[in-house]
This record gives structure tokens, sequence and C-alpha cells, in this order.
């Protein structure tokens, strides 16, 4: 039989399947019409007649490990305990002439306050309630912001790509998958919130930072079995979190208990479960599908290391990443890079991308007394991958453009928490954080380039590294007084080591005009001096270590005030201190400052300095309108401050190095080839018979011609203000229909803008173009060398978002729980991504004229995404993931490199239109010519704006496609015994079998292929399937 159609057949047959079970679903619903890594249960006592009764004792007994702990109710009689580990808990409550009530298995999930209230009958009555996981409280009585709880239960039971649990975070309202944004996070499940690009993202995990500072966004990974829950805030988080102005994600390890338990578990992809993917280019199928082998395994043990009166217990996971894939290289680069092989090229039709990931995670946890209890938890991932950059590159090279990747990551943290008496809590915590990620290759020759972006030598994106090691600590205080809960807390973070180096085209890099079968046709073949076009090199010193490190300070007090019985109000104030993550002891020594201080330019009037005033009120209410917790009117506001990473003032710290990293000569037509001999290039200059240029020293002081990198004296941290409003309805005992508007405007935001322009949009009184820069006379009466462009690194952009959700919740209810999000939302920005950085203008005479304010490349007026668990008898289990979306948007442009404006380097590219005609994004292109040809017709279309006649074409008003994907797991366990479980899995991944290209189109119109696919959505990582993949899985637990 054939094995694609067995695949296609079956895919197929699942699908149906599938789709009933999700109509079914909706008919069924339709017919009923530590802070940061624990949780709260408050509630009340009242006696049968509705009285409260005060001095009740309520206990909370987890059931895992035995731990409890104990309030006493209040004159009004409320109680509440707080910073509770999370997990499930058996609830006692005893009272003076009342008998005892329990209420068992009650769920308290990470982030939230379960509300318990319990009745009491008059003593001499036995009275006991059993409050299953099934049925505790649906909604959050005292929540204000918006956010998403991922149980227990969602990260066995959904599907997951890898084993990463960022997949469902695509789950929460206003999250949803964007492309990796750096070489490091290729591998990682990248979410954005807010029309973002992922990089204001926090995570931490049992409240120790995750966070990369060179990039933003997280680091490090974690085994799936170590993990127990987790929490994402999307919008409005209190005070408790910080350092980021878009969402915080608290990620809680599993611990040992009373009992043993564990796992090992096997899955395996293979190509032959995988259907052959299309190239976006010609969205025809490709002939052949390339190797792909995925082999994940690991295991978990936890239990008692002694069970008596200080109980200790420990819990280890551990899962290990075998992979041989690859990528297909198109046949026609194949067949041109076999005519040079004798250059050094080694074509293949297929670049092997072998990634080896080892993940493990170690937890202890000791009872002192019952007061006293600390846990310590580590956790190390390493890996080791090759060729990951080989697309960044377009993907039209052979075997000496590849590099390897390795990276190591380490996290820990020691936890005491204390109970200094019944309404106080404390929980300390220091951690530690390490990170050190290489992309290199150990192929250092010349590399070579042709038309259509075929490629050999060493890869032009390497070398480089980043690293960091943080050491923190933090100490969170609860106290309960009457209808308040305050909690106060400090946050104290070194990182002694924050750098690495980037050091692009690290060899010469030689460019020819035509295509090798081309120059095979001339009689002196590669030694025609017109068939290279272009030459180029780089020296000096690479690295950004950001001298002296950085530290980070934060103190938070929030009041959880129960204003009323049924109003909850949060009134909550942060405040945050980075030390020199902004550059300032660089900037001093940075050859730009020195040189614009020189001619007294104001943008080194001052050395930058980090903010002093970054408070972040933040207040919130909750109202329980009908007192019964089904309607819940909630709503708030709050400030919230991001962080300076590592890459904004990263040039800039280079150039306080020794040695300048730059280029140290780019030559094209006409040029003279140094060390030649006075030989032109394109003239007299041959390849293979002339000698290579001589790269020359780096130098130590900038020169004519330089760029400059400077950060600009008044830069700011960047901030949002966000603003919610929501209604929550429990129309039955299992399901909640929830609608929350949120509105998010961003300030401060990152964006690189040249002050030093060539100025040819402008014309001098003789109507001629002014071809000089605003400061080349200064820099030539001070005697200065005339630097080209500046790039001032500042904190003027700004961006908004507005959103509704509509949120459907089901729990556990006749076999099938529901999760189901739809967002109307719309996120617009000047010239690109909300909370991104080097969004550059494309008029910096104008950095936020009205033609550069646009949709975000990850804006999408609509948004689906749903996933729910099916269990069907004989212990057969369907769990789907769905999302679906409308079109991301892209931009017009005529390519990176033509300057139709004549701004020179370094600024972004749009289209020129007729106003007549504003949509037609050719018109002009049809009356001038192609801008790129030469700078005569780029006149034409700066004489047709300075006339009033055209106009620039606003930033992203283009669509791309529609998003679809359906990931469906299929399990069936097998109960051996009591205790054991052995658990047959399948997942799939993309089951329509869709090719989602998102807003990867081509944008250049000069280009026949413009307004068609380029590439797959996500194109740098490797979690969105680029079609459909299947997955075999076997695990045993007990």
């Amino acid at each position: 039989m054939d094995t694609q159609n067995s695949v296609k057949q079956f895919r197929w047959a699942v699908i149906g399947i599938v789709s009933f079970l999700m109509v079914l679903t909706v008919f069924a619903v339709s017919a009923i019409a530590q802070v940061t890594a624990s949780g709260a249960l408050s509630g009340s006592v009242s006696d049968k007649n509705g009285g409260r009764i005060k001095g009740a004792t309520v206990t909370a007994t987890n059931k895992a490990t035995g731990q409890s702990r104990t309030a006493v109710t209040d004159d009004n009689g409320a109680y509440k305990i707080d910073l509770l580990p999370a997990g499930r808990y058996d609830i006692k409550t005893s009272a003076s002439g009342f008998a005892d009530s329990t209420s068992e298995n009650v769920e308290l999930l990470i982030g939230n306050t379960n509300n318990l209230d319990v009745t009491l009958n008059p003593g001499g009555v036995t009275g006991t309630v059993t409050v299953t996981s099934g049925e505790t409280e649906l909604i959050n009585r005292e929540k204000t912001d918006i956010s998403l709880n991922i149980t227990p239960h969602d990260v066995q039971d959904l599907p997951l790509n890898g084993r990463d649990l960022g997949n469902l975070a695509y789950l929460a309202p206003g999250a949803k998958p964007v492309d990796s944004y750096d070489p490091t996070k290729n591998r990682i499940a990248i979410f954005g919130v807010n029309g973002s690009s992922g990089r204001n993202v926090n995570v931490t995990v049992n409240g120790i930072d995750n966070k990369d500072n060179t990039v933003g966004g997280p680091v490090m990974q974690f085994p799936l079995e170590a993990i127990q829950e987790f929490i994402i805030s999307t919008q409005r988080f209190s005070a408790v979190n910080g350092r980021s102005e878009g969402a915080a994600v608290n990620v809680v390890t599993k611990s040992g208990a009373r009992q043993f338990h564990g796992s090992a578990f096997f899955q395996l992809r293979d190509k032959k479960l995988n259907t052959t993917e299309v190239d976006p280019s010609t969205r025809q199928t490709l002939t052949m599908k390339p190797p792909f082998n995925r082999k994940i395994f690991g295991g978990s043990i936890g239990g008692p290391i002694n069970k008596g009166d200080h109980p200790t217990f420990f819990f280890f996971a551990i899962e290990r990443q075998n992979e041989a894939t690859s990528i297909p290289v198109p046949a026609d680069a194949v067949a041109e890079l076999n005519l040079v092989t004798s250059l050094g090229a080694q074509p293949a039709s297929i670049i092997p991308t072998p990634y080896h990931d080892t993940r493990w995670n170690l937890r202890f946890d000791h009872t002192f007394n019952t007061k006293h209890s600390i846990f310590a938890s580590y956790s190390d991932q390493k890996n080791f991958g090759l060729n990951d950059q080989f697309a960044g590159i377009g993907g039209r090279g052979d075997l000496t453009a590849g590099n390897f990747t390795k990276n190591r990551l380490l996290l820990g943290n020691i936890t005491l928490n204390s109970l200094l008496s019944n309404t106080v809590v404390n929980a300390a915590t220091v951690g530690y954080q390490y990170w050190n990620n290489l992309i290199d290759t150990d192929k250092k020759v010349p590399t070579f380039t042709f038309p259509t972006g075929i490629t050999f030598g060493t890869n032009t994106n390497v070398p480089q590294q980043s690293y960091q090691t943080k050491y923190q600590f933090k100490d969170d205080l609860s106290i309960t007084r009457g209808k308040h809960t305050y909690r106060t807390g400090v946050d104290y973070l070194w990182e002694p080591k924050l750098g690495g180096f980037f050091e692009f085209n690290p060899t010469l890099e030689i460019d020819f005009n035509t295509l090798p079968s081309a120059i095979n046709a001339l009689p002196a073949k590669f030694a025609t001096p017109s068939v290279v076009g272009g030459m180029s090199a780089t020296a000096g010193n690479p690295y950004f270590n950001l001298p002296g490190g950085a530290k980070m300070f934060g103190l938070y007090f929030q009041d959880d005030w129960k204003f009323r019985r049924n109003i909850t109000l949060n009134l909550g104030l942060r405040w945050d201190k980075d030390f020199n993550l902004i550059g300032t002891k660089a900037q001093a020594l940075n050859r730009t400052y020195l040189a614009l201080k020189a001619i007294n330019n104001s943008a080194a009037r001052a050395l930058p300095h980090d903010d002093n005033r970054d408070f972040s009120p933040r207040v919130g209410f909750a109202w329980d309108m009908g007192g019964t917790g089904r309607h819940i009117l909630r709503g708030g506001y709050g400030l919230y401050y991001g962080q300076t990473f590592l890459n904004i003032p990263l040039f800039m710290i280079q150039q306080t190095n020794p040695t300048i990293f730059s280029g140290v000569f780019a030559l094209s037509t006409g040029d003279v080839v140094p060390g030649t001999g006075g030989k032109i290039l394109g003239t007299d200059w041959r390849f293979g018979i002339d000698p290579n240029p001589a790269i020359p020293p780096p130098p130590t002081q900038l020169t004519a011609g330089s760029t400059g990198r400077i950060m600009d004296p008044n830069y700011k941290n960047p901030y949002t203000q966000q603003w919610n409003l929501g209604y929550s309805w429990q129309f039955n005992s299992y399901s909640v229909l929830e609608f929350d508007y949120t509105h998010v405007l961003a300030l401060h935001e990152s964006k690189t803008l040249n002050i030093n322009p060539t100025r040819r949009l402008f014309v001098d009184a003789a109507g001629n173009e002014i071809t000089s820069r605003p400061l080349d006379a200064a820099f030539a009466a001070a005697g200065l060398p005339v630097l080209g462009r500046i790039d001032l690194e500042a904190s003027v952009g700004r961006s908004r978002y507005d959103g509704m959700n509509i949120s459907y919740r089901r729990r556990l209810h006749n076999r099938f729980t529901v999760n189901a999000t739809y967002t109307l939302s719309r996120a617009v920005a000047y010239d690109g991504n909300s909370a991104a950085f080097r969004n550059r203008a494309v008029n910096h005479f104008d950095y936020l004229a009205k033609y550069s304010l646009g949709p975000v490349p990850n804006d999408t007026r609509h948004r689906f995404s749903m996933s729910g668990v099916i269990n069907l008898p004989k212990g057969i289990q369907i769990a789907p993931i769905m999302q679906a979306e409308s079109a991301r948007a892209y931009n017009a442009s005529y390519g990176a490199s033509v300057d139709v404006l004549g701004e020179g380097s370094g600024r972004a590219n749009r289209v020129i239109v007729f106003t007549s005609s504003p949509n037609d994004v050719k018109a002009t292109l049809t009356a001038f010519g192609n801008p790129g040809t030469s700078n005569a017709i780029r006149i034409l279309y700066r004489n047709c704006l300075r006339a009033g006649q055209c106009a620039i074409f606003p930033f992203d008003r283009l669509r791309g496609q529609p998003f679809f994907q359906l990931d469906t797991r299929i399990s069936k366990n097998f109960k051996i015994k009591e205790r054991y479980t052995i658990t047959a899995l399948f997942q799939m991944f993309d089951l329509t079998n869709r090719a989602n290209f998102g807003n990867n189109f081509t944008g250049d119109v000069r280009q026949t292929s413009f307004g068609t696919p380029n590439a797959f959505i996500t194109p740098g990582g490797v979690i969105v399937p680029h079609s459909f993949s299947g997955e075999f899985g076997v695990k045993f637990s007990f």
C-alpha cells in the first residue's frame, strides 16, 4: 500500500471524527443554552440560617504532601489563606457548637483565589460536604486582569509540538504565534500579545527570571514532565509582576509527594508520517520529502525521602530529544552549485539539520515544622544543532554555508516559606540563571554569492554569541487583616555578566553578477572581469559586553481589599529601577558620542541615564453582582514598564572597543581593488588570476563615512497604559461565558533614527537636490572625519492595541471540556511591530508621519482558538487544539536596497503612489521606471513628491493569507492494577495539511512574484508545522 495515500486517508478520517465531535460539543453547549507561584483560598463560614460564624477554624491540607495551613474566621465570618502552593486540597472547617465540614479535592491553581463558602450544621449533626474538582468555583471572584490558567490536565492531555509548553500560550486571549525574532529563539514556541513580536514577555519559573536580557523573551525550556502548571497574564496583571510592559508568565514545577509516582515515555516522528510540503513561491507540492526523524524520550520519578513529622520529598524529570531533519535545496540552485565545485562548493539536495537536546529538573521539598518549609529546584538544558542559520541566508546554498549552534542553560532556586502567624506568610527566594549561546562555523572560507540568492562559503550570519549570568533575591510577604490582604515584596537581581559578540560577514565576500551557468559560457569563464560586481569585508572587535554588568531592583505593595462582601478592590503600586541596562558607562567612551560632543550636537549634550521614576500604579475591581459568583463585572487600569535589552545599545558598545568592528571595504564596479596594484573591479581585475583584495586592519577611530551609533540622552524604558473592562457569566454549573475589552497604549518604544541622513528630498535655491548631510559642515569645521549615517537609539516609538475577547470555558462535564476564545482586535504602530526595537522610519525628517502609522505585522482583525478534551469510553481520549485567524499585514516596497527618498542607508522602504490613484502601488513604477536602476529615475519619484502629485504609500496596508491550524492528540489508556497506566498516543499537527504562509509575501512591487507567498508563517521557527505531520508515543505512569 502507498504510504503517502495511507497517511492521507487516515488523516481525513481523523478530521471527520474530530469535526463531528467538535460539532457535537457545540450543540451540547447550545442545548444547555510565592506570589508568582502560588494561589489563595478565601470565603466565609455561616450557620444554616446565614449567620456568620466568628472564630471558625479552616484547615487546608495538601493531598499530595500532607502539608496543612490554618486560618480563623474574623468578625464577619471571613477567612483567607494566602501563598498556598498550587495543587489539590482537602478543606476542613470546624467551630465550637457545630459539626465539622470537609470539602475534598479542591483544586487551587497558580495565581488564582478560590472562593469556598462553608455552611456548618449545629452540633450533633454530622455533615460532610464533598466538593470534587468538577464542582469547584468556575469564576475567580477576585480576578481583575485578563489571564488564562494552564492546568495540570492541559499540560498532560493537549497536543504539544516538541513538548514545548509555549504551544499552550496560544490559547490565551490576545496571544498568538509569532515568528522567531532571533536565532536563539528558533526552537522555542514564541508568542506575542497585543500585536507585539514576543520580546516583551517576562517568564518566571518558581518565581525566578527566565528572561533574555539580550533580545527579550524567554530563554530556557524545561522537561514537560517537570511542569505542573502555569498562568499567562496577557493584560493588566497585578503589582506582584514587573519588568514587562506586555505579558507575564508564571510557571510552577512539580514536587514529590507522600506516594511514589513517576513516568517513562517515548515519542517518535518520521517522514513516513508526514505529507510532502509545498514550495511557498510556486504553491506546488515538492517532488520529495526530505529526511525527518525525531525521537523524544525520558521520564520522571518522585516521592518521599522521609515521611516523618518533618517530611522530605523529591522529584526528578529528564527529557532527551534526537532529531534528524533537513532542508531541501531547490533543484535549480543545486544545478548551479554543481558547476562551481572547483571553487569549493559542496552542493547537496538536502542540507542536514540534526538537533540534540537534553533537559532535566531536580526538586527537593522539606518541612521543618508546621511553620517553616523549604524547597530547592534546579534545571539544566544543553543542546547542539547544525545548520539552523541556513534558511536565514535564503536556503539556496550548500554544505559550506551551514553552521553549528551550542546552548547551555541553567536555572535554580531555593525558597523558604514561613508561616509567621495564621495571617502572616513570608516567602524568601534566592535564584540563579546562566545562559551561553554560540552560533559559529568551522568553515572559514570566502563567501560567494550569485543572483537568485545562490551562495556558498562561510555563512554571513555567523559567528555570534550571547551569554548572561544572574543572581536573584526576592522576598514576598502576605498579611491578612480583616477585609484586607496586603502583599509587599522586594526583588533584587544582579547580572554581573551580560554580553556576547556579533560578527557578520566574517570572511571576504565576492558577489557575482550572473549565474555560474552563464559565466561558464563565457570564453574566460570566471576570469572574465565583468562577472564580479562587488566585494566586501569586515574587521574589528565584535564584542558587546556590558561594562560593569547590570542590576535590577523592584518594590511593590498590593492591597486586595474586600470593600464589600461582593466587591473586591485591587490597589497596587510597583517601582522598578534598572542600573546600567542602558549602557551609560559605555556611552561615555563611545566614539560617536565623543565626535558629536566635539561639535556641540544635542545628541551628545549629556549621557543617557537609567530611569528613576518607573512607578507603576495598578488598580482594579471585581463586583460579584448577585453575590452568587455567577455574574462578575471587573475592570481596571495599570501602568507597566518594560526594560531596555542589550541589543539596543549593542552597536554603541561595540564602538568603545580598542578596534571598531565595521565593514572595512565594500567595493562595486569601478572601485580600485586594494592590494592588487591598482586593478579596477569590473574592468581589469580577474577572479582566480589576480590576487584577492587585501583586508586592511580594523580601524581604531571612526573614519570618514563611518556609521555612528549612539543612545539618546533622553532614552527611557518603554511603558504601556492598560485598561480593561469585562464581564463573566456562569450560566450553569460547568460553563462560563466571558467578555473582555482591552485598550493598550504603548509609549517610549524603541526606534532607531538616522540624525545625519542625506537630504536629496530637498532642493537648494537653484532647484538642485541637496546631496550633503546635516552635520557635514560641523564635522569638517572641527577637523573631524565627516561621518555618514548616525543611528540614534531613541525612545520615541508608540503603538496602540484595542481588543474584544469573547471566551467560553467548560470544565469536565459529560465527558468533555472546552476552552475557546474569539478576539476582535486592532494593533497599530509606526513602521514596525509594537514592543520591538530598531524600527526604522521611512522618512527620518518626519518619523511619526501619518503614512508611517499602520497595522503591525502581527495584526489580525479576527482570531479564534479552541482546545478541548473528549473522554470516550474504553479509556480513549481525543484532545484537539484549533487556531484560525484572518490575514496578517505586510508592506509594499522597492526592496531593502533602494533609497527612493535619497536619505542613505538605515531607513525603511516604502512605495511611492500617485495621489490620484493612492491604492495603485505599481502606477508610478509604470510611469517612471524601476527606482533601483539609477538615481536619475529616483529623482523622478522625488520630483513627483515635491510637486504634491505623489505620496508615500501607508505602512502595512497589504494583507497576506488567513491562518488555520488543527492539531489533535488521540490516546488510549490501559490500566494495570490500581496504580499503573500505559498510554498509547498519536499526535497530528496541521491535520488539514494547510500550507500557512501568514504575511510572508513578496512585497517588492518590482518583482513578478509581488503579492505571492515566499515563506511559511514563522519561517525562522520549528514549532508551527509546514504540512501535516504525525507522531506516535507511549507512556508508562504510576
